[in-house]
């Protein structure tokens, strides 16, 4: 009997010192990544020319981003000459292809039209007319403002000679320093980026109405 009271009690004294052994393991953190799109802020509302009811035609893309913005990584311009990586945030899908969805998204309600459609599209039928956007930077700095520059112009299929090229440099404030606010910020770039867009396709369908 004292046998095997002296065995419990040894593996009572083993539990304990293992619950204290496990007690001073650094406890698991919480996975604190997060995972990005762009987004569209703008409502039916939002549309440019509500007294125009025809359905402008328009094929978005292609979209080309400078080399640097090529990755999942989501970064943040700390100089000029100077990016920081985030370790934990990334973009859900390329940034081109995040891109030309919302920028098509965000023209289909500025135009208030159905046929609004992203690059690639069927070369038999082809979109009355098309924007192509050379992205040149789109970040957050250290400073809270999401920028973006771009060249962008828009083709008429109609119009063989050659599309002037346009160039837009667009800053907006984020409210705070975290990867939410910022993206927020971007996506509000590029709606004041289709905005400028939208214009310029209104303007051209509006000269080949009067032709």
């Amino acid at each position: 009997m004292k046998r095997v009271i002296r065995l419990i009690t040894a593996l009572a004294l083993m539990g304990l010192s293992l619950a204290g052994c496990g007690s001073l393991l650094p406890k698991p953190q919480p996975n604190s990544s997060g995972i990005y799109l762009l987004a569209s802020p703008l409502k039916a509302v939002d549309r440019q020319d509500q007294s125009r009811s025809i359905q402008i035609s328009l094929g978005v893309g292609p979209v080309r981003l400078p080399g640097y913005l090529d990755r999942r990584e989501i970064l943040t311009r700390v100089a000029q000459s100077r990016l920081d990586v985030s370790q934990n945030d990334r973009w859900a899908e390329p940034l081109d292809e995040n891109l030309t969805h919302v920028l098509a998204q965000n023209l289909s309600v500025l135009l208030g039209s159905d046929g609004v459609i992203s690059y690639p599209w069927p070369i038999a039928k082809g979109p009355d007319y098309r924007v192509t956007v050379e992205v040149l930077q789109f970040e957050c700095n250290s400073a809270l403002e999401a920028q973006l520059s771009a060249r962008w112009w828009v083709i008429d299929r109609n119009d063989t000679g050659a599309a002037e090229v346009k160039e837009s440099h667009l800053t907006r404030a984020a409210t705070d320093r975290s990867t939410d606010a910022s993206v927020a910020a971007l996506s509000e770039t590029v709606a004041d980026l289709s905005r400028q867009i939208a214009q310029a396709v209104i303007a051209l369908a509006s000269q080949r109405e009067r032709y």
